[in-house]
Formats: C-alpha cells, structure tokens, sequence
C-alpha cells in the first residue's frame, strides 16, 4: 500500500470531502483487482460515520477494523474492510531484505576467489536462513555424508 492509502485512514476524520476524493479515487484505481468504484463513495460515508462517533472514533488501522467488526457494518463498507485488511498486511520494513544482503555480502567476501557459483548460492542460502540452519542436527548430517562419500580401501 502506498502512503495515500496511510493519508486517507489515518487522516480520514480530519480530511476534507475532495481531499478524501481524491485519496480515495488514486487507491482504488491502484487496486482495480480489488477495490470497485463504489470504494469512493464507500469512503466519504465512512468518514461521516466516524464524525458522527465525535471522541469514540478510532485512531489506528486496527481499531478502524475492530470498529467496523464491532458495529456490525461490513456489509455496509465492505471495500473499506478489505482496503484496511491490505493495510494491516503490508510489511512496514525491509529489514528482513537488508539483512539477506548483508549476509550475502560476508559471505561472498570471504569466499570470492574459491567458490564456484553453485557453493555460493548455497553458502548464500543458509546464511540467509540462519534461524533454520541453526536447528539442524550436524551430526545427522555428518553421519549421512559419511556414509555416501565412504572411500574406504578394503
């Protein structure tokens, strides 16, 4: 979601009718898979709405979507349902991104000059899965290994 989507939910009470219009009309063209055209109008009702609960009206994504729950109205703005559902899902950061890279960059350092590219990307992989590489049973594997690479002499 873009940061006119956050503009016209967070700022809905206090926007004015063109202004939510306008915020509104750009979402929904965004997602036309998701949001039909009546999402416009759908907005300008909601906002009314949230007025006319004065103090009581949410602030937050969440508590927009417990409200909408909780009076009972997702039938009334189901667009609005599902355009604060998309909002609530949305990553917020890429740290998870930066950190992949990160590792990557170690290990393609420290490697450089000795690994081809399939043991790189592998090396790669479970840098980047740390948390899963982490749990598994070394001697397992070491076990496994050994007994597919056994070059004994008999």
């Amino acid at each position: 979601m873009t940061t006119f989507s956050k503009t016209i939910f967070f700022k809905l009470t206090i926007l004015s009718v063109a202004d939510v219009y306008m915020y509104a009309a750009r979402l929904q063209k965004e997602y036309l898979n998701d949001l039909e055209p009546s999402f416009i109008n759908e907005c300008l009702h909601f906002k009314g709405h949230l007025k006319s609960n004065g103090s009581d009206a949410p602030n937050t994504i969440q508590d927009m979507c417990a409200f909408i729950r909780q009076k009972n109205v997702v039938n009334i703005y189901p667009y609005i349902d599902i355009s604060l559902r998309m909002l609530l899902c949305t990553p917020i950061s890429n740290c998870s991104t930066e950190r992949s890279f990160s590792g990557l960059k170690r290990v393609k350092s420290y490697l450089r000059s000795c690994s081809k590219e399939n043991r790189l990307n592998s090396l790669a992989m479970m840098t980047i899965e740390a948390d899963l590489t982490s749990k598994i049973d070394y001697n397992c594997v070491i076990e496994e290994f050994a007994t597919l690479k056994c070059r004994k002499k008999c």
